[in-house]
């Protein structure tokens, strides 16, 4: 986190991975970096590849004039070679902007069997890697509950030891069952109750 920190503040360029596991938290980590850079008014682009790989790969064109590009799942465009290309592209226009691109990468591939581009592959492999690891179970609750607070959900302690008691214990699905039952408290008018979360999740 300090880590993080440190390149959200600097008015240096930085290049950065963050790898782990599917479920290990990277896409919240990546809004929150994205929340930071906003707060410290940088101007930046958040692209999350589950829905960008339907636009095209234009969408990175003219981005290293931002002071930062946050790509989310870097695996999922690896293997396409338009992508591939863009994203080889954007690096270099990044390294002569000054604009920082801070990527997350998941799965358990080795980065060398998924990238087709050689050149690209060589980009990457120069990047600094952070190790994001999966919560340990002894600060789970302490973790979902920093979540909550940071999202500005209002969830009891009662409410928020059921929902992690009857869930599989996965950071990522517990993030998106807490703002489900945020959305649902607030079209019903409601607090987060353990009804709700029953009624919500069919629990």
């Amino acid at each position: 986190m300090a880590r993080l920190n440190e390149i959200v503040i600097s008015r240096d360029a930085h290049e950065l991975i963050i790898h782990g596991e599917e479920g290990a938290g990277k896409s919240f980590l990546m809004q929150a970096i994205c929340n930071e850079l906003s707060s410290s008014g940088k101007h930046f682009a958040f692209i999350p590849m589950n829905k960008a790989l339907n636009m095209g790969a234009e969408i990175f064109q003219n981005l290293a004039s931002l002071d930062a590009v946050c790509i989310d799942d870097l695996q999922l465009m690896l293997a396409h070679e338009d992508w591939e290309t863009a994203l080889f592209n954007l690096i270099n226009e990044c390294q002569q902007s000054n604009c920082s691109l801070i990527l997350s990468l998941g799965g358990t591939r080795p980065v060398e069997e998924n990238t087709e581009l050689p050149d690209l592959l060589s980009r990457i492999k120069r990047m600094e890697f952070i190790e994001l690891h999966a919560v340990q179970d002894e600060f789970f609750n302490q973790a979902i509950d920093f979540v909550a607070q940071q999202l500005d959900i209002k969830i009891e302690k009662a409410e928020l030891e059921f929902l992690i008691k009857h869930q599989t214990r996965k950071f990522s699905l517990l993030v998106n069952n807490i703002l489900a039952l945020d959305k649902q408290a607030a079209s019903l008018k409601r607090k987060i109750t353990i009804p709700l979360i029953k009624e919500t999740l069919n629990i």
